[in-house]
């Protein structure tokens, strides 16, 4: 109790340092979490059209979708794994629909589905890629769908390809940078506050303490905004939890008023 109590103070006397702080982790976890969805809004999804063979599949929403991409990805032969976007997902699902029987279509259209779309390495046989299909269909269930790959001819301009192709990446390295930069900047401030209550209160690694329960709460905001979307990655919030917690091992030396 004591130490939160101490972090609310510290709170209220560095509101900047501490809401960049809980922000920037909120966005880091939302970030990696999604790294597949957001791949496809800032670009990765054209260049795969434009240069990757690709298929998409129906997989029932009682399906654990998570599990079953991050399984697909372990593949050698697969490069990226996407949830599709609901109005995606619409199109595929009347693509998919569209050749078969109307009795098929009546049993099909009943269950609800998650739509993914699998972009495999363009050295890739077409055998290679039917055992992708199988290997899903065999995570999944029977009662996936699976469409016909899909080899696209044009080529982009390689200078835009090589930029957006690793988009998600620089901004990954850049929001873990300020997430980092937003951990220091509260060092020094948290430090001497530390000091001089270890000083008249005989506490000792205070400012390490109270940092953990700082981190507490900016993974408890992380999880949230996660999950706030569909099918987080667990490994990456589990990651991103663990990296935080270690942030307090900084300030875990004794303090002093130098910080």
């Amino acid at each position: 109790m004591f130490y939160l109590t101490h972090f609310f103070g510290f709170f209220k006397q560095h509101p900047f340092r501490c809401l960049s702080f809980l922000i920037m982790s909120t966005l880091v976890f939302v970030l990696i979490a999604h790294r597949d969805l957001i791949r496809t809004k800032i670009g990765q999804d054209s260049i795969q059209q434009t240069q990757r063979p690709y298929f998409h599949a129906l997989i029932s929403s009682k399906q654990n979708t998570s599990w079953i991409s991050r399984k697909l990805r372990e593949l050698p032969g697969v490069e990226v794994v996407e949830v599709l976007p609901e109005d995606t997902l619409k199109q595929q699902v009347n693509q998919l629909l569209s050749g078969m029987d109307q009795e098929v279509m009546q049993v099909v259209g009943a269950i609800e589905f998650t739509g993914i779309k699998v972009v495999a390495r363009p050295e890739l046989e077409d055998r290679s890629i039917i055992l992708i299909k199988d290997y899903l269909v065999r995570l999944a269930g029977p009662e996936t769908t699976v469409g016909a790959t899909v080899i696209p001819t044009k080529v982009l301009n390689q200078k835009k390809i090589s930029f957006q192709h690793y988009s998600f990446e620089i901004v990954a390295a850049f929001a873990v940078l300020i997430w980092f930069v937003t951990i220091a900047i509260n060092v020094k401030p948290l430090r001497r506050n530390a000091y001089l209550i270890e000083q008249f209160q005989r506490r000792r690694k205070v400012a390490g303490k109270t940092w953990m329960v700082a981190s507490i709460f900016a993974i408890a905001l992380g999880g949230a905004g996660a999950f706030s979307f569909k099918n987080p990655d667990l490994l990456a919030l589990g990651i991103c939890a663990v990296i935080a917690m270690t942030s307090a091992a900084i300030h875990m030396r004794r303090s002093s008023w130098e910080g």
